[in-house]
Parts: C-alpha cells; structure tokens; sequence
C-alpha cells in the first residue's frame, strides 16, 4: 500500500499495523519507499514501549497522546528520547495540553488536529462542550492561549455528575 500510495506524495503512513507489533513496525519502516515517513505510538502507554519503538528503529514519528502516556512529563521524557534519536514527536490530539507541548519542543514541529464534528462541516474544539477557550485552526495555524495554565476552564453550565457510584 506504501508505494503504491507513493505516486500521491504520502508523506507519511501511521498505524498501519497492531500497536504492539514492534517487529512488523521495523520491517515497514525499512520497506516504504525513501521519502516516506512511518508514524506511531497513539496507543503506546509507557516510555519504555517508545524506547522499544526508538531502539528497534520502528518509526520516524512518535505520536504518543498526552491523556494516555502519563501527562506531559512523561510526555517530555518521551519527546527527549525521541529527539536523542533524531525521532520526531507529534502528539496525538490532546487538544491544548498537545498544543502546548509542541510550541516548546525543536523536535515537534506541528501539532494533530481531529476533527470532531460528527459531519466535518466545521472545525469544532475537541473537548466542546465541556472546556470554554478551547483553540480552534484558522487556515491550518492555531495560537496558543496566553491565559493561564492551558488556557481552558470548565463549562460551568455542564452538569457535573460521576457516572458510576462507586
């Protein structure tokens, strides 16, 4: 699929196999044609599964996602590694918590946006209706909240409720 993708320019192919699967991942990796790039991680839960990534030379692009690998320290550990092995980092979603991470890393050089309108007829917040000052892309560039911590606070008018009791 890679190559004959190739003639499209693909810039790079991402989770094309089992999250797990660090041998095929090193397989593709030597198998795509020169220009392509192999992404990712989304579903990496630790740093010691991207150092396996980066140390069998699985992938180009690391996209571990802020909610799911530890928050952003880890984030840094694993952005850190990435960069010692000249890996790029580019987080999975994440909405602002990515956002901000990417703007302080050399080796991040974008961040990923999902749409999440159930149509994609408009470019929505990834956590609306829950967070207020979520920043949205315009023309494919987005800035970062200079507000305090991420930027966003709760919708106070959500109801707040646990949906298991115990």
């Amino acid at each position: 699929m890679a190559h004959g993708a190739a003639e499209y320019n693909l810039k790079w192919i991402e989770e094309a196999l089992p999250p797990d699967d660090y041998w095929g991942y090193a397989k593709l990796k030597k198998q795509v044609p020169p220009k392509m790039l192999v992404t990712t991680g989304e579903h990496e839960a630790t740093r010691w599964g991207f150092k396996l990534l980066l140390d069998m030379e699985c992938a180009d692009i690391l996209q571990p996602d802020v909610g799911w690998c530890g928050g952003i320290t880890e984030l840094t550990k694993i952005s850190a590694m990435a960069d010692a092995a000249g890996a790029l980092v580019i987080p999975h979603g994440s909405s602002v918590y990515s956002y901000h991470f990417v703007v302080t890393r050399t080796n991040s050089p974008f961040a990923e946006f999902l749409m999440m309108h159930p149509t994609a007829e408009e470019v929505v917040p990834m956590f609306s209706p829950m967070l207020l000052g979520e920043p949205v892309p315009v023309n494919g560039k987005l800035k970062v909240p200079e507000t305090p911590g991420f930027g966003v606070e709760l919708n106070p008018a959500l109801e707040k409720l646990r949906p298991y009791t115990h």
